[in-house]
C-alpha cells in the first residue's frame, strides 16, 4: 500500500503507531516525537527534527520512507496537510506566505478547486441527488435562500433552476426578512437552502420554520453536522476548502450546473418552448 492510498484511510499518527513495531530503535524515537508533537513537528525542516531527536538526518529521511513517503519533505506536507485540516479556515491562512513566483497562487487554487470537485463527486450519494431532483422538479415554486456568499449561490440557484423550466422566486434578506417571504409557502413549495461556515442563524431559523409547516426543504451544506441539516429532508454535501479565509464556489456551483441541467432534460419540450418564445420576443415578432 502506497502512501496515498493509506492517506486516504489512515491518519498519520496512526500510520506511525500501526508500523511501530517494525521501526529501528533510532526510527522509535522520530516516531514518539512525531507523535507526541504532531502540532509543531511540521514547522522543522529535517535537520532540526533530527537535533531534537538525537538522531541523524539520514534516519529522518529513512524513517520517512518507511511511512510509504517519497521523503521527509512529502512526510512534513503529510503533516502540514493534517494539520490545516483541524484548523480554522482564518487559521490555516495565516499559515500562507507569499511566493516570489506568482503564478504558483494560481496553480495552487486551481489544484484545491479540482480537490474539491472530485471529493465531491466522490462522496455524493446517488439516492439523495435523486430525491432532490423529485423534489425540486415537483415543486410548485422553489424558493431559494442563503447569506453572504451562500446568497450567491442562491441567487444563482434560482436563475439556473427559472432556465430548467422551473418556477423559482430568489429571498434577498436585504429587501424582506426571510420569514416575511416564506410565511406563505405551502407543502406544495419547495425551499432551498444554502449554508456555509459561519453558519447564519437566520438561515437556520428559516428552513426550520418552513420545515415545522410541512414545507419540503432542501439544503446544500459542507458536512453532516452542519446546522441546517436537521431541518432538511435532504442534503447534498459539497467540498469548500480554500486557501483563503472564505468558501470556495466551484464544487458548489459544479453541482448546481448539474441539477439544473439534469431538470431541463426532464422539462426539454417546456425549456425548448420557453426558449423559441423568448427568442421571437427578442426578434420583435412576440407582437405580430
Amino acid at each position: 500500500m502506497n502512501a496515498s492510498d493509506k492517506g486516504k484511510t489512515f491518519s498519520l499518527s496512526q500510520r506511525i503507531i500501526q508500523q511501530y513495531p517494525q521501526f529501528s530503535r533510532q526510527e522509535k524515537k522520530i516516531a514518539n516525537y512525531i507523535v507526541q508533537n504532531i502540532r509543531t513537528a511540521f514547522a522543522l525542516s529535517a535537520n532540526r527534527m533530527a537535533e531534537q531527536v538525537g538522531a541523524s538526518p539520514a534516519t529522518i529521511v529513512r524513517f520517512s520512507q518507511h511511512l510509504g513517503f517519497s521523503g521527509f519533505q512529502h512526510l512534513r506536507s503529510q503533516m502540514v496537510n493534517e494539520i490545516q485540516e483541524e484548523m480554522m479556515p482564518e487559521d490555516r491562512f495565516k499559515l500562507l506566505s507569499p511566493d516570489s513566483n506568482q503564478i504558483s497562487t494560481v496553480l495552487k487554487i486551481a489544484e484545491q478547486e479540482v480537490k474539491n470537485i472530485n471529493e465531491t463527486l466522490r462522496e455524493i450519494r446517488r439516492d439523495t441527488f435523486e430525491k432532490f431532483i423529485a423534489a425540486l422538479n415537483k415543486g410548485r415554486c422553489i424558493y431559494t435562500l442563503g447569506i453572504g456568499i451562500s446568497s450567491l449561490l442562491a441567487r444563482l440557484s434560482a436563475y439556473l433552476l427559472n432556465q430548467a423550466g422551473l418556477t423559482t422566486q430568489f429571498c434577498l434578506k436585504e429587501e424582506h426578512s426571510f420569514l416575511e417571504k416564506l410565511i406563505r409557502l405551502t407543502k406544495k413549495d419547495v425551499l432551498l437552502g444554502f449554508s456555509f461556515p459561519p453558519y447564519s442563524r437566520d438561515t437556520i431559523r428559516a428552513v426550520k420554520f418552513c420545515q415545522e409547516r410541512g414545507v419540503t426543504c432542501l439544503s446544500v451544506t459542507d458536512r453532516p453536522t452542519a446546522p441546517i441539516v436537521q431541518w432538511s429532508w435532504a442534503t447534498l454535501l459539497v467540498r469548500t476548502k480554500n486557501l483563503m479565509f472564505t468558501n470556495s464556489l466551484s464544487a458548489v456551483t459544479m453541482l448546481v450546473n448539474a441539477i439544473a441541467t439534469e431538470i431541463a432534460l426532464l422539462n426539454k419540450n417546456r425549456v425548448v418552448t420557453d426558449i423559441d418564445l423568448i427568442n421571437k420576443f427578442l426578434e420583435g415578432d412576440f407582437l405580430s
